[in-house]
């Protein structure tokens, strides 16, 4: 009869670290799946900004297809870019305005689908003067692709070096 117990409590003892194994097991499992999806992300920013200053206006299509979804949103301060068409638009008139610039991202930060970058945006106007002005962006990515984005950037500095002032409004009495 004590054998008989011993021997029933260790195949309990034995069945319950058994299944603490095996959720363990699926929870490390778990981690290291989100783990690959975080950094497959952070690669995908990482490489978007590289192979970005890389593109030439007439290959932005084949370019954005590559990282973007068709229903993509861009958000920016005071505009909303919507779609593959309004991106492309949008990236050949600042490519136009600045045919050399760099986008060296410095910090990326991955939470399952989101992705946030800090950045700067360097470029050579077409009349010789170097632009910069540093960036920050959250994305939003669904299987593998860019499906949202909101940016912000120092307009301002931007504008500033651009020649262009601040000034207030007068007041009219």
């Amino acid at each position: 009869m004590k054998n008989l117990f011993w021997t029933l409590f260790a195949l309990i003892l034995l069945a319950g670290i058994s299944c603490q194994d095996k959720q363990t097991t699926a929870e490390l499992n778990e981690l290291k799946s989100r783990e690959k999806l975080e950094e497959n992300n952070k690669e995908l920013v990482s490489n978007y900004f590289n192979e970005l200053c890389k593109t030439k206006p007439d290959d932005l299509a084949v370019f954005l297809t590559k990282f973007i979804s068709l229903d993509y949103i861009l958000h920016l301060p005071g505009e909303e870019i919507r779609g593959m068409e309004g991106l492309v638009d949008h990236y050949a008139s600042s490519m136009k305005n600045f045919p050399n610039f760099e986008q060296p991202i410095y910090d990326i930060i991955a939470d399952g689908n989101k992705v946030a970058f800090r950045g700067e945006f360097i470029a050579t106007q077409s009349n010789g003067n170097v632009i910069k002005s540093t960036f920050s962006g959250f994305w939003q990515i669904k299987d593998g692709k860019i499906v949202e984005w909101w940016s912000e950037y120092d307009a301002l500095g931007m504008m500033q070096q651009l020649g262009m002032e601040l000034k207030p409004v007068e007041n009219k009495k």
